[in-house]
């Protein structure tokens, strides 16, 4: 009994289907529909592609620093009291140069390209 059901309810939905395939839609899309999903997907694309950049020069520049500080304290003999005093002493220029540049690498690697990608789009 169950299978029969299921083999009803499969039919009646693809008899609806048919149904719906067939009629004519109420509404009409814009000449140029295909132009703008495809823009909007290149765009997104676009965009992902530039932040993932931007996180992996971050990845990249964090690893090469994260090496050079374990390389002076290995090496170098570096004295962690001396450098903790250093870093807290001066907390606001550190931080200052870090997020200054953090701002010019996010807009080297992502807002002048997507500017650029969305100026060149429109000369076209």
């Amino acid at each position: 009994m169950c299978i029969m059901q299921n083999k009803n309810i499969q039919t009646n939905s693809e008899t609806f289907l048919n149904e719906v395939l067939k009629s004519e839609p109420k509404y009409t899309l814009p000449e140029n529909f295909a132009d703008m999903v495809a823009g909007k997907m290149a765009r997104r694309f676009a965009w992902e592609l530039y932040v993932k950049e931007f996180l992996v020069y971050l990845g990249a520049v964090t690893g090469i620093l994260a090496v050079a500080v374990i390389m002076a304290f290995i090496w170098f003999a570096a004295d962690l009291k001396a450098w903790t005093d250093f870093l807290l002493a001066n907390i606001s220029w550190v931080a200052g140069i870090n997020i200054l540049g953090l701002f010019i690498l996010f807009a080297d690697r992502v807002l002048l390209r997507y500017l650029f990608y969305k100026i060149s789009l429109r000369q076209v």
